[in-house]
């Protein structure tokens, strides 16, 4: 057997590859990019359903302006800085249609990322 030379043991306790060093850092910056990616989609998916209740309610000829209020205290709620002019709430023939839009910012080192956000409902009218 050939003598082993100090320091050159793979094996030895407390030591890290370089592959896990990799997966370590991958999984440092996937985290990092999840905290500040998955908010502002989460708000997008959390505004799907009141935007879908503003255009059924409309549909019933209810009040625009309260409806329009509700919405937008519901967008608050969710964390989004909008007003009035961000939703748009038209009838095309039949149909109701609500949108609304605006666009979220991710800080990113060095880098500043802008998401735009748009949902549109479409109701018949009864």
């Amino acid at each position: 057997m050939w003598p082993r030379r100090r320091g050159m043991d793979r094996s030895a306790p407390g030591k890290i590859t370089l592959g896990a060093l990799l997966f370590i850092l991958v999984l440092i910056v996937g985290i990092y990019l999840a905290v500040k990616f998955v908010p502002p989609y989460w708000t997008y998916l959390s505004m799907q359903d009141p935007v879908k209740e503003a255009a059924l309610t409309l549909a019933t000829r209810a009040d625009e302006a309260k409806v329009r209020a509700d919405l937008l205290r519901q967008a608050r709620d969710q964390g989004l800085a909008i007003d009035d002019n961000n939703i748009d709430i038209d009838r095309d023939g039949v149909m109701v249609v609500v949108r609304i839009a605006w666009v979220a910012s991710v800080d990113l080192p060095g880098y500043r990322y802008t998401i735009p956000f748009r949902i549109e409902a479409r109701v018949p009218q009864r």
